[in-house]
């Protein structure tokens, strides 16, 4: 039986129990010697399916507890992700003689619970050595260059061709199964995609791939809030699922107050506002009109800014701005200024910054004045940013914040409050009465009581449970229903006849309600009815 855990996109943790056997996934099956886990692998591998289905259908393995995904090293991309996207279920997915230590991330992002050295093993028979995320050839070696357990140092001039063989094969399941390690660990801090976009470089195959994934398959397992960082130092950043997701959604919820829009460039710190740069420039600009903040590859509106990813990311910055990056954060900056319906565009930016901004606005009917003649934060820039945002009507950044975040993660309202805190960190109350704070480290609101109501009589983002006793958390099994939008990470309410409460999903709503086992919602707070 298959307990999930924990998901990051189609990536988890979980464990595997049998009579026997307590296995945590992800895992390495070990073939030297008898396999630890009992597996039906069918008469047939997967890629006879695009030869002849109804064969396959006939050969293939039983899958009653664990789903099997072999034959893939004859597969093309696509016909990769296709396969990955038939076996994805609830039941733990074993890819059978795939992994290496340059691949098995991605196997493992791509929906992979179980893999085996299968592989290893053969490459070692073939003089493959594993040295990082490099195969190279055994015998161009005086003497093992690791010192694990079976290589030790050891001269090759004083072994057999079977022993330095069988000492390959030990030495490559090693290094696989550290891989498998340090897997299980991103996948925990839900860091695995940094991880993985870095390695696919090594091969334009897995290049290709992960590029694949990104335009792909169901998306609903993708978390929108995560407490990792992203990295986007990578062309196929640009197409994450937490990228795409921001943006379509930001945009979708923008509402802009002012006729007037200031374009400024990103820092270094998140959020911005705790920047040196946006804080000086605060102090000495009163600034009372719409800001838009330009970074590559998020375009992000200072009400959003809290929101994951705009909260935690990295980006390169070397003054240098691609043709292809200028193209796709100008083409999402004038998807946002024609939302807004401004009149007239304040580009505090320079360099490739105001390269965007050029390319974003060419062709519209709208002023556009660039407030940078010395530096950013030069005298001479400043006054000029003063002279063409002074005199407007004063709005509340606070309030701001917390309607755009609301209508984001649950397209719902909620206002007359009064806001307290140091920012980030800040809340909305109903006289003393906590309505919403800023979860920082997800990137998120994290909700009370009146909004849980209202989530509860809108029937969105909820989840029904059983009448019974629960501490820290909800099992998929105890789950009666669960609205089908809800993603990993998402706040949540769950209720039954006795319980109003709020908690965060582990999975989303539509494998609380496939699945028998597992963690469906961590329990954050509970009301009485």
């Amino acid at each position: 039986m298959f307990y999930p855990e924990k998901r990051d996109g189609y990536s988890r943790i979980g464990k595997i129990k049998t009579e026997n056997l307590v296995l945590n996934t992800p895992t390495l099956l070990e073939f030297n010697g008898k396999p630890e886990l009992e597996v039906d692998f069918g008469r047939a591998p997967y890629a006879l399916r695009f030869i002849s289905e109804t064969l396959y259908e006939r050969l293939k393995p039983a899958e009653k507890e664990i789903s099997v995904l072999t034959g893939l090293n004859v597969l093309s991309p696509r016909q990769i992700l296709q396969a990955f996207e038939e076996k994805r279920s609830t039941k733990p997915l074993y890819v059978v003689a795939a992994a290496t230590t340059s691949n098995v991330a991605l196997l493992f992002y791509l929906g992979a619970d179980i893999v085996d050295n299968i592989l290893a093993i053969a490459k070692a028979y073939s003089g493959i050595y594993f040295v990082g995320d490099m195969e190279m050839d055994v015998f161009k070696f005086k003497k093992f260059p690791c010192s694990c357990q079976f290589c030790k140092g050891q001269s090759l001039s004083e072994l057999s061709r079977d022993e330095i063989y069988e000492i390959t094969a030990g030495h490559n399941t090693e290094m696989l199964k550290l891989e498998v390690e340090k897997c299980r660990y991103l996948i925990e801090r839900e860091e695995l995609r940094n991880y993985v976009e870095a390695k696919v470089k090594l091969h334009p195959e897995m290049t290709s791939l992960l590029r694949l994934a990104d335009s792909f398959g169901d998306k609903s397992y993708f978390p929108r809030f995560k407490k990792s960082r992203c990295y986007f130092s990578a062309v196929e950043s640009a197409n994450r699922f937490e990228v795409s997701y921001f943006l379509n959604r930001a945009l979708e919820c923008y509402r802009p107050v002012t006729d007037v829009v200031l374009l400024l460039p990103c820092t270094a710190r998140k959020p911005y506002l705790t920047s040196r740069t946006h804080r000086y420039l605060r102090s000495r600009v009163r600034i009372n009109v719409n800001e838009i903040i330009i970074s590559s590859p998020l375009v992000v509106p200072r009400e959003l800014e809290l929101t994951y990813p705009a909260i935690n990311y990295d980006t390169p910055v070397t003054g240098h701005w691609s043709e292809d990056e200028i193209a796709f954060v100008a083409s999402w900056l004038r998807k946002f200024v024609e939302k807004g319906g401004f009149g007239k565009v304040v580009a505090h930016v320079e360099g490739g910054y105001r390269r965007v901004v050029e390319k974003a606005l060419e062709n519209l009917q709208i002023e556009v004045v660039y407030t940078v003649e010395d530096d950013i934060l030069g005298e001479r820039s400043i006054e000029r940013l003063k002279e063409e945002v002074a005199g407007l009507k004063r709005f509340d950044l606070y309030e701001r914040i917390f309607d755009h975040m609301l209508r984001h993660q649950f397209g719902v309202e909620y206002r007359n409050c009064r806001y307290s805190g140091r920012y980030p960190e800040i809340e909305m109350l109903r006289g003393r009465e906590r309505v919403a704070r800023i979860d920082v480290r997800y990137g998120m609101l994290d909700i009370y009581e009146r909004i849980a109501r209202i989530l509860i009589d809108k029937n969105i983002y909820t989840v029904k449970i059983a009448d019974f006793d629960f501490t820290n958390t909800i099992f998929a099994a105890g789950v009666i229903e669960a609205d089908e939008n809800i993603r990993p990470n998402d706040v949540v309410v769950f209720a039954n006849n006795s319980i109003l409460g709020v908690g965060i999903a582990a999975m989303s709503g539509r494998e609380m309600m496939k699945s028998e086992k597992g963690i469906a919602v961590r329990v954050r707070r509970k009301y009485p009815v």
